[in-house]
């Protein structure tokens, strides 16, 4: 044998030895992987399954199909994301259940008891092959509450669910909070304010053996507790899984901090990478503000008029906003007396939400001095001031989550990274105005105070008002109504010592913007039959940056007055010239806020931000 034929044996052999040793090591690791329930580490990325259960509850909750395919679509747009395959199948189970055989988690998203997907025997005994071979399993909202005599498998694959006779769902109002034990399902996660069913006194396993919590919430609000309402558990063949009790609306889902929780845990019961942030999700959306639409009592259709107020709120609509923001003055008002104020509330408020739904716009309604008869109070008109915040409440639907006497006239809304709050800047006082001041003091002022402290997950805050804080602004009249104290009001201190982005208001119609202590004033207005422009804002956000663009109209007033209660008549008929058709709505004013250091900084301003 040659030296080479030899140095070659040699090698061969040490090659052989190596493979074996590598056989033997691929070998353990398989066992290992067994033991632990891992998929096998097969390239490709990990699979998700949802199952997403039929609706129940009509619109607004528990759909659960849309609620799956928003869920998917954050987590396959998400930065700093591992690849992923996500299937979703309707109905509460696959068509064919070997689709999931190969699943490294499962996401269950539909109703419990005996509407859940795994009230049936064939399906529940799938289910425990499957987390016997280490598959995580998540459940959402309802179906953390078993079919019936499911309690002890619930309890292994999750290490909670709701029991009967013993959990509690009942709808609230709540502060939730992250657990601080540095699990990634919390990373990047903040707490908030939410209206949902929470479930609480969720039955553990005994001694809470491998549960961690995850989220909390002050329950019950008449005795409240730190109570689990999101929770995490291992398991001893190695999988995980995760329990969340919120999720009955589904515009909850499109709260930033509500979503991110959930989304960190898919993940992490997939065992896949959760990102240090955790799961960002948010994608550029936009609202629009347009004060005072349109301070004229107005059926619908109101000839001559919706021919000019179709195009504008056609060119809102094209803006593709998430919904509308009008900071008061819907209506003229000027009704005398409680049976004007019933009847007329009763024939434009309604003639004003049409109009807007028609056009497919969502929209959010503060309350101006024109939805409680128009400035001044004098004794006997203050008196019908809470007989008109009635009408508004009842007309209008906004969310009933303000201070006590002043749900639905001041409310606030959690939408994707943004916080809003609409202030009732009309409260009981003696002043020039009479019997109505323009302020928000007291318990106003604590609620909005808290109201901001129980959200520290958002990144934006815009508050809308009907009167101005800051002076001087453009004005029409000099009757235009102003926050009583300005810049030293109460109200003004906390928008600055909450670094509040935005505060929108109307009432002067003219465009005004202003920004001190951190805060821009943006004083604008679309009066139709009075003023020869109208105007709305649009703003985009972007993570930490606002982009705002202010926009302007001509309008042509024309004819005699339109008839309506009080001697202050509108033009008959409004019109745009066709040259200005042509032309659209004019940029007026560009500039953005950026909230990345934390305080509202704004910058690139033009035109009227400057």
């Amino acid at each position: 044998m040659s030296l080479n034929s030899s140095k070659l044996s040699v090698f061969e052999s040490r090659r052989r030895s190596i493979d074996a040793l590598l056989l033997l090591m691929a070998l353990c690791g398989a066992m290992v992987g067994i033991a632990s329930c891992d998929r096998s580490v097969e390239p490709g990325p990990r699979k998700i399954a949802f199952i997403a259960g039929k609706p129940t509850h009509g619109e607004g909750s528990h759909s659960w199909e849309d609620v799956a395919k928003l869920l998917r679509q954050c987590l396959l747009d998400a930065p700093d994301v591992e690849p992923l395959q996500i299937d979703i199948h309707m109905n509460g189970w696959p068509e064919d259940p070997a689709a999931l055989d190969d699943a490294d988690a499962i996401v269950f998203l539909s109703d419990g008891y005996k509407d859940h997907p795994l009230n049936e025997l064939a399906r529940a005994a799938k289910i425990r092959k499957l987390a016997k071979r280490g598959i995580g399993l998540a459940f959402l909202h309802y179906a953390v509450e078993p079919p019936e005599n499911g309690e002890a498998d619930f309890l292994e694959w999750m290490g909670g669910c709701y029991e009967r006779g013993y959990s509690q769902n009942p709808r609230n109002t709540v502060a939730v909070t992250p657990v601080p034990n540095d699990h990634p399902i919390c990373r990047g996660c903040s707490g908030y304010i939410a209206e949902d069913e929470w479930y609480f006194d969720i039955r553990f396993r005994p001694e809470n053996e491998g549960v961690v919590p995850i989220l909390t919430g002050k329950l019950p609000p008449w005795a409240p507790e730190d109570k689990v309402v999101a929770w995490a558990a291992t398991r001893d063949d190695g999988g995980r899984g995760f329990g969340f009790a919120g999720g009955h609306y589904d515009h909850n889902w499109h709260m930033e901090p509500f979503r991110k929780l959930a989304l960190n845990a898919i993940l992490w019961v997939a065992k896949a990478k959760v990102p240090k942030s955790g799961v960002i999700s948010v994608q550029p959306w936009r609202f629009v503000s347009i004060p005072d639409f349109v301070n004229v009592d107005l059926t619908y259709p109101q000839p001559g008029w919706d021919e000019t107020l179709d195009y504008v709120l056609g060119a809102i609509k094209a803006e593709n906003p998430e919904f509308v923001l009008v900071a008061g003055d819907l209506v003229m008002g000027r009704w005398p007396d409680k049976q004007s104020i019933e009847k007329y509330a009763a024939t434009y408020y309604p003639a004003w939400v049409k109009r807007m739904t028609d056009h497919g716009l969502r929209f959010y309604t503060a309350i101006g001095d024109h939805e409680i008869g128009d400035n001044p109070w004098p004794e006997e008109k203050a008196a019908l001031v809470p007989y008109f915040k009635r009408q508004f409440q009842k007309h209008l639907a906004m969310p009933l989550n303000g201070p006590l006497r002043m749900r639905g006239t001041a409310f606030w809304l959690n939408y994707e990274n943004t916080l809003f709050i609409s202030v009732d800047v009309f409260e009981k006082g003696t002043g020039p105005q009479g019997g109505i001041v323009p302020k928000v003091t007291g318990a106003q002022l604590e609620w909005l105070e808290q109201v901001i402290t129980e959200n520290p997950g958002v990144r934006h805050i815009v508050v809308m008002g009907h009167t101005p804080i800051l002076g001087p602004v453009a004005k029409e009249s000099s009757s235009g109504l102003m926050l009583e104290g300005g810049r030293e009001s109460p109200l003004w201190q906390v928008l600055s010592k909450h670094k509040v982005d935005l505060y929108l208001c109307g009432e002067v119609h003219a465009i005004t913007c202003t920004q001190a202590d951190g805060v821009l004033q943006t004083a604008h207005g679309g009066l139709f039959g009075y003023n020869a422009k109208v105007n709305y804002l649009v703003a985009t956000v972007r993570g930490d940056k606002i982009g705002l663009e202010l926009k302007e109209l001509a309008i042509v007033n024309e004819g005699d007055r339109l008839w309506q209660e009080g001697n202050n008549r509108p033009h008959e008929r409004v019109s745009i010239a066709d040259e200005v058709r042509e032309q659209g709505f004019v940029t007026v004013g560009t500039a953005t806020l950026d909230a990345a250091s934390g305080s509202p900084t704004l910058i690139n301003a033009t035109g009227c931000f400057e």
